[in-house]
């Protein structure tokens, strides 16, 4: 630890070890968050930390459609595309029917580069209505 103590300093003092802090900017998607307490969107440097998006529909293939959409225009939004989504994590009532709605979450990665992914069944959503919550990390180009 002493050896490294000299080396640590002198970076300092030439400024190379100088932390540039990148103010967060956060993003609303709806006037609801400023009463449940959260950011849709965070963006940090070059990644996006997008909220869960909920969704439901007649069934898991529409709900899977409408959060796909709805992600979609949140990228659009920042200029980036799907091939930019690093990490999904998605939350359903019903992992049965996720698994058959794969087609669906495949067509819209269509060039083929999928994200790394986390899909867990939970009891319920904060709107018992919905069946489907997903939310992405994105690296911005």
């Amino acid at each position: 630890m002493r050896a490294l103590m000299p080396g640590i300093a002198g970076l300092l003092a030439c400024g190379l070890a100088q932390a540039t802090e990148v103010p967060l900017e956060r993003h609303s998607l709806g006037s609801w968050e400023a009463d449940i307490g959260y950011s849709g969107v965070v963006r940090d440097g070059d990644t996006l930390h997008i909220s869960g998006v909920p969704c439901r529909g007649k069934d898991m293939q529409e709900a899977v459609q409408r959060c796909y959409g709805k992600l979609n225009e949140i990228l659009q939004r920042f200029g980036a595309d799907s091939s930019q989504v690093v990490k999904e994590t998605a939350f359903t009532t019903d992992m049965d029917a996720l698994v058959k709605a794969i087609p669906e979450r495949k067509a819209f990665f269509a060039d083929g580069r999928y994200p790394a992914a986390s899909w867990v069944q939970v009891e319920r959503l904060f709107n018992a209505q919905d069946m489907l919550e997903v939310e992405w990390t994105v690296r911005l180009k």
